[in-house]
């Protein structure tokens, strides 16, 4: 069944407006009509089965038959930092950093990066929507945010705030993560990856300075979207919901 993000604002005495991006999605993508059922999920993690009851030029407005909060949410609260990499390769790792389960994903540039704050800033919006896009398909009731562009020491400052803190470094070869008992069972976490050129000396020396914790990903040097991911999964099956 189709489902729609829909503002917790929009909905009231049992009835849902689909208005914007998604009206439109609903109408000329999928060529929903009067009547057709639907599934749309809120800004609160509530989820509502619902039929289309009518269709305007801009909205369209559906009877709520059901509500319930499924568990779908890991109970870890990731946080990807990306050094933003060429090409739309960005696209992949948020899209799949969704299905994976991620809160947040804040693109940063670094010493070996090749793209500027600036022009990831103009890149946001459209990785906002892929995001969403992803979160509807998976089955997702949270939609990740997507993070104004940092530079590399604001995303030290920032990933220290998180009760697990890991930088991946090719060079750290199989360098392992933490034991998942090693302290208090971890809310959040932020997973650091650099772009296509890794990390310089000097910012890992200030990763490690700033407590953060340098792994490796094995032996073989991996792709940028490839690491992403595979990091994200490999905190995400220690402390998170896929262990």
């Amino acid at each position: 069944m189709a489902r729609f993000f829909v503002p917790q604002r929009d909905i009231s005495d049992g009835k849902a407006r689909l208005q914007g991006g998604e009206f439109r999605h609903l109408q000329r993508v999928l060529r929903l009509r009067e009547g057709d059922t639907l599934t749309l999920f809120d800004d609160a993690g509530v989820e509502h089965e619902g039929v289309i009851l009518s269709l305007s030029p801009r909205v369209a407005t559906v009877r709520i038959l059901g509500s319930a909060t499924p568990a779908r949410e890991s109970p870890l609260a990731i946080t990807l930092y990306q050094g933003v990499p060429k090409g739309r390769k960005m696209d992949l790792v948020v899209e799949k950093a969704t299905e994976l389960g991620v809160v947040a994903i804040v693109p940063f540039v670094s010493a070996f990066g090749t793209v500027s704050v600036a022009a990831a800033l103009t890149k946001r919006e459209r990785w906002q929507r892929i995001a969403l896009a992803a979160a509807k398909q998976s089955g997702r009731t949270v939609i990740p945010e997507i993070g104004a562009a940092l530079a590399f020491p604001e995303v030290l400052t920032a990933a220290a705030t998180k009760d697990r803190a890991l930088l991946f470094f090719e060079h750290a070869g199989a360098t392992p993560l933490p034991p998942a008992d090693a302290e208090p069972r971890a809310a959040t976490a932020a997973v650091v990856v650099g772009p296509e050129g890794g990390f310089s000396a000097d910012e890992v020396t200030r990763a490690l300075n700033g407590g953060l914790v340098v792994c490796g990903l094995g032996p073989r040097v991996l792709r940028t979207e490839t690491a992403a991911l595979i990091a994200t999964a490999l905190v995400q099956a220690r402390w998170g919901d896929l262990g």
